[in-house]
C-alpha cells in the first residue's frame, strides 16, 4: 500500500520530502500550528522515487497492521463518501495511531496536506513512525485538544473525524473549533456508531438485571446506552455549532463471535467496553449476561449489530 524513501529507511522529515509539517510537544499545545503551504509540497510523482514496501523487512511488517477493526468499520463508510475532490488542506481530528490520516493523505495525493490532531501521545508516536517509515510526504501530526485546536482560523478546507465525537470530553467545543478552523466553503465529515449499537448484548444485559431486580443497575445501563447518537441528534449538534448538514449515509455492520466468552475476552472489548459494563453491575452480572447470550445465540454463534452513520456538513 504505502511506501518509503528511495535507498532504504527514512528517519527524518527532510529525507522523506515531507513539507515540514507540525511536530507539536505538550509545551506547545496552546500555540498555533501553521499548515504547510502547497508551494512547499512536491508537485509531481517524478520528484521522488520511493522504495517498495518489503514484506520481509521486520520494520515494515511492524507497521503493517495499521488499525483496529473497530476503527475500520466506520472508517470504510467515511472513506466511501467523504468529499475528496479539490480538497487541499485537511485535518483528521482524533487521528489516534494514524487512521484515516495516512489513508486520506495517500488517497488525496501530493497536491494536498493532511494533519492529524490528537492528545494521545503514545498513539501519535505510532502515527509518526508510520509517516516516517512509509515516507508519506503530505502527512503530519500535532498534539492537542479538539476543543482548543492549535491552528489558525480557516486553516483547512476539509475536517474529518472517525468515531471521534463519541470520545471527546467536550464534543460541543470540538464542533465549534471545527467551525473556526474551516475555510468558507469547507466541509466537515463525521462518522459515528449509533443508538442500537450491540443491541443484542444490551438486551441480554437488561433481561439479567430485570430478573435480578437490580433497578439501579438498569438505570445505569439505560444511561450508558443513551449516550450513543442518533442521526437527528448528530444533526442537531452540528446545527448548534453553526453547520448545515448536506449529506447523511447510514449502514449496518455485524460483529460475530463463536460465543459470549470470546466476546468478553476480545482485546478491544476489554479495552473499550468491558470496564464500563463491569461498572454498571459488576463482574458476576457479566457472567450471567454471557450465559443468557449463549442461550439465545443459536447454532451460528453470536452476532452483534453495529449501526453506523456518516454525515457531511458545511458552515451555515
Amino acid at each position: 500500500m504505502a511506501s518509503s524513501c528511495a535507498g532504504g529507511t527514512c528517519r527524518s522529515p527532510a529525507r522523506c520530502g515531507r513539507a515540514g509539517g507540525p511536530r507539536s510537544s505538550p509545551a506547545r499545545a496552546a500555540e498555533r500550528v501553521a499548515v504547510p503551504p502547497l508551494a512547499r509540497l512536491p508537485t509531481h510523482p517524478a520528484v521522488e522515487r520511493r522504495r517498495p514496501i518489503d514484506p520481509a523487512d521486520s520494520r515494515d511488517v511492524a507497521l503493517y497492521d495499521e488499525l483496529p477493526l473497530w476503527s475500520a468499520l466506520a472508517g470504510q463508510l467515511l472513506l466511501e463518501h467523504v468529499t475528496l475532490a479539490s480538497r487541499r488542506s485537511v485535518l483528521d481530528l482524533g487521528c489516534g495511531t494514524g487512521f484515516p490520516l495516512l489513508e486520506l493523505a495517500e488517497r488525496l495525493g501530493r497536491g494536498a496536506h493532511v494533519v492529524g490532531l490528537d492528545p494521545w501521545a503514545g498513539a501519535l508516536a505510532r502515527a509518526r513512525s508510520k509517516i516516517d517509515r512509509w515516507c508519506v510526504p503530505n502527512a503530519s501530526i500535532a498534539r492537542g485538544n479538539g476543543a482548543a485546536m492549535p491552528f489558525e482560523d480557516g486553516a483547512f478546507d476539509l475536517v474529518v473525524s472517525n468515531l471521534g465525537l463519541n470520545n471527546f470530553e467536550d464534543a460541543e467545543g470540538a464542533l465549534r473549533e471545527c467551525r473556526r478552523v474551516l475555510q468558507p466553503g469547507g466541509i466537515l465529515g463525521l462518522s459515528s456508531n449509533l443508538v442500537g449499537h450491540m443491541r443484542e448484548w444490551y438486551a441480554a444485559f437488561a433481561r439479567v438485571l430485570e430478573a435480578a431486580g437490580d433497578r439501579a443497575g438498569l438505570e445505569r445501563l439505560r444511561s450508558h446506552e443513551a449516550h450513543r447518537a442518533t442521526v437527528p441528534s448528530l444533526g442537531a449538534r452540528l446545527e448548534a455549532a453553526g453547520f448545515r448538514v448536506t449529506l447523511v449515509r447510514e449502514c449496518q455492520a455485524v460483529m460475530r463471535f463463536a460465543n459470549a466468552e470470546a466476546l468478553l475476552e476480545h482485546h478491544f472489548i476489554r479495552m473499550g467496553f468491558r470496564p464500563a459494563w463491569e461498572e454498571i453491575a459488576g463482574e458476576e452480572s457479566l457472567a450471567a449476561v454471557a450465559l443468557e447470550l449463549d442461550r439465545t445465540a443459536g447454532e451460528s454463534g453470536l452476532s452483534l449489530t453495529v449501526p453506523l452513520a456518516y454525515l457531511e456538513a458545511v458552515p451555515a
